[in-house]
Order: C-alpha cells, then sequence, then structure tokens
C-alpha cells in the first residue's frame, strides 16, 4: 500500500515546513465597499496592504497554526474554487430547461489562497460564499487589526 500523500485528493501535503506555508487573504472592493490585501507566512512575517498603504506585523505562529487548523476543519480544501457564479434553470417557450449563470463584476469578492511548496487552493467567494470560510476571513480580519499599529481603518 502507497503512502498517502494527502488526506484530500489534490490537497496540501501530510508533511511540510512551517516556512513553507502562506495564508493570503485578497478582499476585492464592490459596491463602494473598500479592498484589502493580507498575507501570513509561517515565519510569521505578515503584510496588510489597504488604502494604498502596507503595513509589516508580525501574526503569531500560534495564531497561524490555529488558521491552519480551522481550515482543514471546514474542509477548505474540499471547497469548489468558485462561489462567485449564481446559477438558475429557467424554462424556456419550447419547454426545455435552460440554465444561466450571472456574475456580478462590480460586486464585492473574495480569494482565500492557502500555499505549501509547490501546492496552492484558492477558493474565491461573493456575498453567497461559504459562511464558515467568510466567519474565518473575518476573523483574522479582525486579528491583523489588533495587530496593526492604529491609524489604519478597519478592513
Amino acid at each position: 500500500m502507497a503512502a498517502e500523500r494527502s488526506f484530500v485528493a489534490g490537497g496540501p501535503p501530510l508533511n511540510y515546513r512551517l516556512d513553507e506555508l502562506s495564508v493570503r487573504f485578497l478582499r476585492q472592493p464592490g459596491h463602494g465597499l473598500p479592498g484589502w490585501r493580507v498575507s501570513l507566512a509561517g515565519s510569521g512575517a505578515a503584510l496588510l496592504e489597504r488604502d494604498r498603504q502596507k503595513r509589516h506585523f508580525v501574526y503569531p505562529v500560534k495564531d497561524l497554526l490555529a488558521l491552519v487548523n480551522e481550515l482543514y476543519r471546514i474542509r477548505f480544501f474540499e471547497l469548489p474554487t468558485n462561489y462567485t457564479t449564481k446559477y438558475s434553470v429557467f424554462i424556456k417557450d419550447d419547454g426545455l430547461l435552460g440554465t444561466q449563470g450571472l456574475r456580478m463584476s462590480d460586486a464585492s469578492n473574495t480569494r482565500v489562497c492557502f500555499t505549501v511548496a509547490a501546492y496552492e487552493k484558492c477558493v474565491s467567494y461573493g456575498a453567497d460564499g461559504p459562511r464558515e470560510l467568510e466567519a474565518l476571513v473575518q476573523h483574522v480580519a479582525a486579528d491583523v487589526e489588533r495587530l496593526v499599529s492604529p491609524g489604519l481603518s478597519e478592513p
């Protein structure tokens, strides 16, 4: 029996070095909401980009480990890569069912990426995206706000 390389088909490796890990969050602006970007590295180095400003700060390794554990708990690595298109089915005049996809290009959306070594998993979502992932993003945003120096508005 071959050794498993990941818990999930196409998922991250079972073993990797902390310093190879990074988690990134990108909130695209839309409908008047501001955008921001957060990059967290396994080394503890972190970067917040917002309002054309960059703030470097330290993100505690214990918090990063808790974040990664939460990604596993919510089954992030099994999620589809894109939740930004809304699909619907309708009946045509000839009685056939048609399917359409709608994507609002001006709507705010969020992208979360987990990278380790050569592996990367990203999930993009809008207002109707996975609630557990959005809760995690909000938690990280609150942590970042607590850690960066005062003077910036909330992400």
